[in-house]
């Protein structure tokens, strides 16, 4: 078997493999710690930023390295980047074409770009063709840590100028250090995208993410932390409605509104935990055909934990089902409605909402506030309002009724509803001392 080989291969060459190995991380084949010789991969194995200049040491510029990664990865055929532990810092907004895999060889503990305060933007990817490719190049961006504090997105992807977007983009174990008005990772014109475990994290004012014109997104178990908005999606102008997005076991806490889709087709908002939101836990403006169900609403502020409107000048259908949900209103007797559903005008009304099976906590003075609401269903929920609220205070209060149903709740305040369907609703038994 040759020197304590097995089927040939020897322990000399398991060593030197390993040797290799470590180098390539960053440490030495002894297990000390500093990257003392990166050396080239094989074409289309991958592109080690090291080996084309990068120090990694937090204060060499290492932009220009990072640019030679990108365009030798590309000539090599295997479009992949990879970035062992180090610092990395960004002076000058960085490039990159599609397909592109960038990763971080330490994961989101050690593999860090810290770009330059001040920057418009961090890394910007693009394709190079205006056709309409299907399913189109790859996009991976995995186990990176991005600190930014610019004006723009630490990582935007686009495709502004494609008609029909590309698919198979994939944004996964990161973490997003934003100051201030930061965009953590901006998604324009893409589809089949997934975001998954990553974090993003702020200081009140940014935004974690950013999806506007993208088609058919998966956004699950990611934290959101200390942000304006979790996630924020609108459409464009060449748009009618943006179509599919699933947001599903989310752990979100401290924002101005955690989730805010507007001009949205197919939003599912599933299992989330939406907590500490000063706004609105969810905000949806001419959403259509849209689910959101068996979350954990915490409004901090006193907005409505969620707010279904229509606005001038598009107006929007509704055909919105909301099941299952808990909202627990830290307010108190602060704050207006726990729920509102408010249309633009009678003619742009909120339409086709049922609200079946929720817990309403702690609501102020009204739990569910209706108004140019109509075809909404309003049935199964339990509504407890907070303690020492005076009197006054409406389980359900509709404005301009008429064409309403409220069946089977369980409350323990007025429903004000005249002209409504109001039947079988019964005052909460108290529990017995």
């Amino acid at each position: 078997m040759g020197e304590g080989g097995f089927g040939g291969y020897s322990r000399r060459a398991a060593l030197g493999g390993l040797g290799a190995a470590a180098a390539l991380m960053g440490v030495g084949a002894a297990g000390g710690t500093a990257y003392a010789a990166p050396r080239m991969l094989p074409p289309g194995h991958g592109v080690d930023v090291r080996a084309v200049g990068a120090r990694g040491d937090g204060g060499t510029d290492d932009s220009a390295a990072f640019q030679r990664a990108f365009a030798q990865a590309a000539r090599d055929g295997g479009h992949l980047v990879v970035v062992p532990p180090g610092t990395y810092r960004i002076a000058r907004p960085l490039a990159a074409v599609a397909p592109v895999h960038l990763t971080g060889l330490a994961g989101e503990a050690g593999s860090t770009l810290a770009f330059d305060a001040g920057l418009p933007s961090g890394l910007t990817v693009t394709q190079a063709s205006t056709e309409e490719p299907y399913p189109g190049p790859a996009i991976e961006i995995h186990g990176l840590t991005f600190e930014y504090s610019g004006t723009g997105a630490a990582l935007l992807v686009t495709e502004e100028q494609v008609r029909s977007p590309y698919h198979d983009t994939r944004v996964t174990g990161c973490r997003f250090h934003l100051r201030g008005e930061a965009t953590g990772f901006s998604s324009v014109n893409q589809r089949s995208l997934i975001v998954a475990q990553n974090q993003f994290l702020g200081s009140r004012a940014g935004t974690g993410l950013a999806v506007d014109d993208s088609d058919n997104t998966t956004v699950v178990d990611n934290v959101f932390y200390g942000l304006r908005y979790g996630i924020h999606g609108v459409r464009g102008a060449v748009r009618v409605y943006n179509a599919g997005c699933v947001v599903l076991g989310n752990s979100m806490s401290g924002f101005e509104k955690a989730l805010f889709f507007e001009n949205w087709e197919t939003v599912q908002a599933i299992g989330n935990m939406l907590d500490g939101a000063s706004a609105n836990c969810v905000h949806l403006v001419d959403c259509y055909n849209s689910l959101l169900s068996g979350n954990y609403l915490g409004p901090s502020g006193t907005g409505p934990a969620l707010l279904v409107e229509t606005a001038q000048p598009r107006g929007g259908l509704g055909q919105i089902v909301v099941s299952t949900n808990y909202v627990n209103h830290y307010g108190g007797t602060s704050g207006d409605a726990a729920v509102a559903l408010l249309g633009a005008s009678p003619r742009q009304p909120v339409d086709q909402v049922t609200l079946t099976g929720n817990i309403i906590n702690r609501y102020p003075a009204v739990g569910i506030r209706l108004r140019n609401a109509q075809n909404v269903l309003i049935s199964g929920n339990t509504l407890v309002r907070a303690s020492g609220t005076p009197d006054g205070v409406r389980a359900v209060l509709d404005e301009t009724p008429g064409a309403n149903h409220i069946v089977h709740n369980i409350v323990d305040a007025e429903i004000d509803a005249a002209g409504d369907t109001v039947t079988d609703n019964f005052p909460r038994v108290p529990v017995p001392s």
